[in-house]
């Protein structure tokens, strides 16, 4: 191993002799551990000991005992508890391969057909074997994915070695084991800074600097919580391609990165990077991406949101890797390189789910980089249960625990509701950001009153949850832990578990989204017993005789680049239908229409929808009542101009919002408490649970402990010197984690753990503060506490052995995790523990 290192550092291509394992023939087998094996075929340059783009974590395993049985048909390499078996043949593959328990039953067998993207097994299936394959094999430069020193980075990347090289993981029934050895082959999930855990406001929409800059002053001035803000794709020349601010939006672009982070906001540019050069390892092109990201991010830039759903994206580098996992490690590194103290945040496209839709497993590298986007998603009910499926599912069996959604839908107006349950699933997201396309807004004073009282709370609420979600951000680096976890990872014999629609918060915080309600339908044919008249124009603006007349069956259509005929062209066309439709007999119905571009729509010649204007496949309403079994005469114009072209016409039943607020819970074993009204439900059952608009379904476990942050309009605004301790009665454990916020230096052991537990034993609740360990940069040295207790009454308190005068305030009810406002949902016994050192702790005793 020294030479293989001492051969990556001086950039020798040559391959180090092996250093363990059994070489069979063309095959290596390597026993990493007694529950991980790597299977080798030799690679045109010999077997393969160097780091790689998916295994960077091959060093350090304790190996097992190994013996070697060489019989007439195979040779098996056998450990204490399993056996490899490779037939004698000369191998050209590692299919027929196969691992062996003590009882010859089959644990493993290569198929030949093994994959760099395989989902993890659920924590409840008792995994016997599980594999991924390092394909294609790369070995990439020591100094990462940017231009070397000698300008020449194919020098130091070797894409020559490439073999069929598979690791299978045996690891006898235990997801947790499974995931801590794939973790450190794969490496760790990357811990963003503290602010990227803030609220980011994101919108499609060329803004002018001194526009943008008030949109911050917006926030600030509502007091409402902000620490990122998005400036998409149109701070540049023609808004598309290239690193070339646009004078006419930004005249000055330093200015305004220093003006907005006088404001405490981190600026994200977006870049959906078009190819320059044929190879994704060119020396231009990585120089091209290193001059206009690092350039930007010299002047000020902090983020940077790699968008491969654009039309255009970066070249594959070999087959089987896909874009979006290489654009991933090359933002990743040339933010690196730019900021080599800082930890690197990127915001990424998820690797296998496309705009919503999760299609395939993403590849196993990509857990390495924080933060992903499920793409373009819809303002509809059904793209919010998927946005809170797809965040539990892939935390847990894809291993990304930083995917978020465009809150709000990217494409149409969500209803008050919708928008409301968006951003209260939002608010306990791991990564919190509003966005939409171009005509729609998002920020929480743009959806009526209701939403502009309710919202703000909700954010406000994660802001001070913030020592929860950093400690889990600590245990996903650790661990492996998602963010939102999936109640299977603590209840993996209930099927219940599974679910992808709830979930905890560390190990006490349950949460259940409502993602309930019915979104808007295609108008069916059924509805136009006569069918439509259509009149198709070769212009935008219905002038002159239509080129096409025909009837139509219903108004539902996606023509993409194309047109509805030969004699239409694909751009700058427009057209009129018309007819009379009849609504359904069971609830009242509104109309809208979902267009790109414009549309206007008429009721019984009463005008009722006019957006006659460029849009980006934009949902609009009608707040006409249709009531029930009714017939209605209908016209909709549509105006077309360029790129996508669709146009449907939708209807949806007016329901009251009590209808949208009821889902089931599965309440797991133990007794847990709501946050709202303080009712106690003991599980394992199934429960139905309503909420009303101001609220989302939230329950803490018997000893629960949650940690709970300053007010603040920014993550940095005031440091942790005086915390408060939300406390349920029970047995319970936290532990509290800091450091920097936003240098690399916590993998380096900079970083402070503070232990916290309680014991309910014989009418006493004991609530322990261990001293904190660690230290760190910036590490404050005196903390205050304020603990509140979920008790009515408390007959005596003391602290550190001293009573104390202990008082009886009000819960809130509309306002979680704080001590004032709302209507008392409940009382809480506060405690008060002045400063003194972090290194001390404490122990309070509550009778």
């Amino acid at each position: 191993m020294r030479r293989c290192l001492f051969a990556l550092l001086v950039g020798l291509s040559a391959i180090a002799a092996a250093s363990q394992g059994e070489i069979v023939g063309n095959v290596r087998v390597e026993v990493l551990s007694p529950h991980l094996v790597r299977i080798e075929l030799k690679g045109p340059k010999g077997f393969e000991d160097r780091p790689t783009f998916h295994v960077v974590g091959r060093e350090g395993w304790p190996g097992a005992s190994t013996k070697r049985f060489v019989n007439q048909a195979t040779t098996d390499v056998v450990t204490a508890d399993w056996k490899v078996v490779i037939p004698a043949a000369p191998a050209t593959s590692l299919a027929g391969i196969k691992i062996v328990d003590s009882h010859d039953q089959i644990l493993y067998q290569c198929s030949g057909q093994e994959s760099n993207s395989v989902w993890l097994p659920a924590p409840g299936s008792k995994p016997g074997a599980w594999s991924f394959e390092d394909t294609p094999r790369i070995i990439p430069s020591k100094e990462g994915l940017v231009p070397t020193d000698d300008g020449d980075p194919t020098s130091d990347w070797d894409l020559g070695n490439d073999a069929p090289d598979v690791y299978v993981f045996l690891p006898g029934g235990s997801y947790q084991t499974l995931r801590a050895d794939f973790l450190k082959l794969t490496g760790p999930i990357e811990m963003p800074p503290l602010y990227a855990l803030g609220y980011t406001d994101s919108k499609y929409y060329a803004y002018y600097q001194d526009e943008a800059l008030r949109r911050i002053d917006e926030y600030r001035r509502r007091r409402i919580p902000l620490d990122t803000f998005v400036v998409d794709t149109d701070w540049r020349v023609g808004g598309s391609h290239g690193y070339t601010v646009d004078a006419h939006y930004f005249p000055d672009m330093p200015a305004f990165l220093r003006d907005a982070h006088d404001r405490h906001a981190h600026i994200m540019f977006n870049d959906h990077p078009e190819p320059k050069e044929k190879s994704a390892l060119d020396p231009k092109e990585l120089q091209y991406r290193l001059d206009g990201l690092g350039g930007l991010m010299i002047e000020g830039v902090d983020i940077w949101w790699y968008d491969r759903n654009w039309g255009v994206s970066l070249i594959d580098p070999a087959p089987k890797l896909r874009h979006e996992v290489w654009g991933m490690k090359l933002y990743h590194d040339m933010t690196q390189r730019t900021r080599p103290n800082q930890r690197p945040l990127i915001m990424a496209n998820v690797d296998g789910i496309d705009n919503g839709f999760r299609n395939r497993p993403p590849n196993v590298s990509t857990h390495r980089y924080p933060v992903q986007w499920t793409g373009d998603t819809r303002s509809q009910w059904e793209f919010l249960r998927r946005g809170v499926e797809n965040a539990v599912y892939e935390g847990v069996e894809g291993l990304n625990a930083w995917v978020n959604e465009d809150l709000g839908g990217h494409v149409g107006k969500p209803t008050p509701d919708l928008y409301i349950r968006y951003l209260q699933f939002g608010s306990l997201c791991p990564f919190m950001r509003v966005h939409c396309t171009k005509g729609q807004t998002r920020e929480p004073w743009a959806f009526g009153p209701e939403a502009e009282k309710i919202v703000p709370e909700y954010i406000k609420m994660r802001y001070r949850l913030m020592p929860l979600f950093y400690g889990s951000a600590r245990a996903a680096y650790e661990e492996g832990e998602p963010i939102l976890r999936r109640l299977d990872l603590d209840y993996p014999t209930y099927p219940e578990a599974a679910a992808n629609d709830q979930f905890l918060i560390g190990d006490s915080l349950l949460v259940a989204p409502i993602v309930g309600g019915k979104d808007a339908a295609v108008v069916p044919a059924s509805a136009f017993p006569q069918g439509v008249r259509a009149e198709y124009f070769a212009n935008p603006d219905l002038k002159g005789e239509p080129a096409v007349t025909r009837g139509e069956k219903a108004i539902d259509f996606d023509w993409g680049d194309g047109s509805p005929d030969a004699k239409i062209p694909n751009d700058n066309f427009s057209a009129r239908w018309t007819g009379k439709f009849t609504v359904p007999g069971d609830h009242v119905y509104h109309l809208a229409v979902t267009s790109d571009d414009g549309c206007r729509v008429w009721i019984d010649g009463k005008l009722v929808i006019d957006k006659w204007v460029p849009q980006d496949s934009v949902t609009n309403e009608a707040a006409v009542d249709l009531g029930p079994g009714s017939t209605h005469d209908l016209k909709v114009e549509y105006m077309e101009m360029q790129g996508g072209a669709l146009c449907r016409l939708r209807w949806q039943p007016v329901t009251k919002a009590a209808e949208n607020s009821k889902r089931s819970c599965w309440i797991p074993p133990g007794t847990w408490v709501s946050v709202w009204d303080g009712k106690r439900i003991s599980g394992p059952k199934t429960i139905e649970v309503s909420a009303p608009l101001d609220q989302m379904p939230m329950l803490l476990r018997d000893g629960a402990i949650i940690p709970l942050g300053p007010e603040v309009q920014w993550t940095g605004e005031k440091d942790w010197s005086s915390l408060g301790l939300d406390v349920v009665p029970g047995n319970g454990q936290f532990t509290l984690y800091e450091d920097d916020g936003s240098t690399n230096g916590y993998r380096e052991g900079q970083f402070r753990k503070t232990p916290i537990s309680t014991v309910e034993k014989g009418g006493a609740l004991t609530i322990s503060i261990g001293p904190g360990v660690g230290n760190y940069l910036g590490a404050f040295a005196n903390r205050a506490w304020t603990i509140r207790v979920l008790a009515s009454n408390a007959r005596s308190v003391t602290v550190d052995g001293k009573r104390v005068k202990a008082k009886v305030v009000a819960r809130a009810a509309n306002q979680p995790f704080r001590t004032s406002g709302g209507e008392p949902a409940g009382t809480m016994v506060q405690i008060e523990i002045p400063a003194s050192p972090v290194t001390a702790g404490h122990v309070v005793v509550v009778r």
